[in-house]
């Protein structure tokens, strides 16, 4: 698929408005299945192995504990030495430690220890409103990242989707708060790279992300029971999107280019039966059956191969798809209209919607003719679907937008405010068009 699609060629916000409860109910969700690396209060280091009680991240694991899960490929006697780090690509709601193992044999083999924590939520937070926090007002986010983080444990230890690139994985543990703490061994995937926030996919790095979208929905079709239980649509999604309208409303005002566009979609905002219809239901009214999607499928969960050995530019070839925190049953259309809205502008979004869109669904249906199912699934669903769901992901946009401003800010202000610049116009394209589609798919709503 690859090969055959042409390629193409701010200011730092702060919270003044509500209390610190509310706005960290409005973030919620972002933050708990946000990945965009480097917001953490403090490093860890661990020193070299010298016994089973060298510890690995700061939550109570061992040396031990990791030769214990490792049995199949390493042991206490064929293991000289063990050093970590935390790495730069931490999460909201990570902390990742790269562990190196010496063997006796005087091979070295990399490893991630992948944990679950809430301190970098309390550090974003603390940037986006430029106040500080009280101290355990990030316990709130627990039940919630329990439920995310299980989720991705769960995923990992149910069968292998052919094709999809992922990185290799070892061993998980679910995470029971105060008495197991939960972990996820997988292979660290060196040298890969992300495409920063502020700039955009091109079609053919968009082509390569289809080639794996093919896989997960191919699986999709006459996918068993057992996934469908266990990886149910998450309602805490609808729950915090129906609730962002302030925090929109702030980066508006920061940024009068946008007060004639929010004037028109406001009323979206305030509906969750619209966010409902939009995002959990409006696949199923076409008659389209569900589909695995990741659920957040955007710039830093995805990895690239770089340009070259060395190189911080990704190349168009996607080496994996990582962080299934949030994977779920929803719409073919979801992950696309993610991406798409998420990590293109305008141009190439609308580009992709209107030639790799119908090339896509092309290839799916070849491949499920090879495989031998049947795909209930026609182009005009197909397309229909994206733009139902496109509609809500226009919405969150600025959202995401206000809050990447403040996490990754540029360090010199021309450039922050160019970067700012960008995405208001990427801002107003996809407002433009989700008007457009709710007018075309939803009539019956009165804007």
């Amino acid at each position: 698929m690859e090969s055959n699609v042409v390629a193409l060629n701010t200011e730092v916000c702060q919270w003044k408005k509500n209390s610190y409860q509310e706005f960290m109910r409005f973030l919620q969700f972002q933050l708990l299945s946000l990945n965009i690396g480097n917001i953490r209060e403090h490093e860890f280091f661990s020193k070299k192995f010298c016994d089973g009680g060298l510890a690995i991240g700061r939550h109570g694991l061992t040396a031990q504990w990791l030769i214990d899960c490792m049995g199949q490929v390493m042991s206490t006697d064929t293991v000289k030495s063990i050093t970590c780090h935390q790495l730069d690509s931490d999460g909201f709601v990570s902390q990742i430690i790269r562990v190196a193992v010496e063997f006796t044999n005087n091979q070295t083999k990399k490893y991630i220890v992948k944990m679950p924590e809430t301190t970098n939520i309390k550090a974003a937070l603390e940037l986006t409103t430029q106040q500080k926090m009280p101290e355990g007002a990030d316990e709130q986010f627990i039940g919630g990242l329990t439920m995310f983080f299980n989720r991705e444990v769960d995923f990992y230890q149910m069968e292998r989707i052919p094709g999809l690139r992922l990185p290799q994985y070892y061993h998980s543990q679910q995470w029971d708060n105060g008495k197991v703490t939960g972990a996820i061994i997988m292979q660290e995937l060196t040298g890969m790279v992300s495409v920063p926030y502020y700039e955009s996919l091109n079609i053919q790095q968009i082509s390569s992300i289809g080639s794996q979208l093919l896989n997960l929905h191919l699986f999709s079709i006459g996918m068993s029971d057992e996934w469908k239980e266990k990886f149910t649509f998450p309602m805490e999604f609808i729950d915090t999107v129906s609730n962002m309208t302030d925090i929109v409303k702030l980066y508006v005002s920061r940024n009068p280019e946008l007060e004639e566009g929010f004037s028109r979609v406001e009323k979206m905002y305030t509906s969750r039966a619209l966010f409902v219809r939009l995002l959990r239901d409006s696949h199923k009214a076409l008659g389209i059956d569900d589909y695995l999607c990741h659920g957040d499928l955007w710039f830093y969960n995805l990895l690239w191969h770089p340009v070259q050995p060395g190189s911080e530019s990704a190349s168009d070839h996607l080496g994996a798809i990582i962080d299934w925190q949030n994977v779920h049953t929803g719409s073919v259309a979801e992950d696309f209209c993610h991406m798409l809205t998420f990590c293109c502008d305008t141009e190439t979004r609308r580009f992709a919607e209107r030639n790799f869109l119908p090339f896509y669904f092309k290839q799916l249906k070849t491949a499920a003719k090879r495989a031998g199912k049947h795909l209930n699934l026609t182009l005009l669903q197909f397309l229909r679907a994206y733009r139902r769901n496109f509609i809500a992901h226009a919405l969150h946009l600025p959202f995401i937008v206000s809050i990447m401003l403040c996490v990754k800010p540029a360090q010199d202000e021309t450039v922050q405010r160019i970067r700012n610049k960008q995405l208001i116009q990427k801002v107003i394209g996809a407002w433009e068009d989700a008007l457009e589609a709710m007018n075309d798919e939803y009539p019956d709503f009165a804007l």
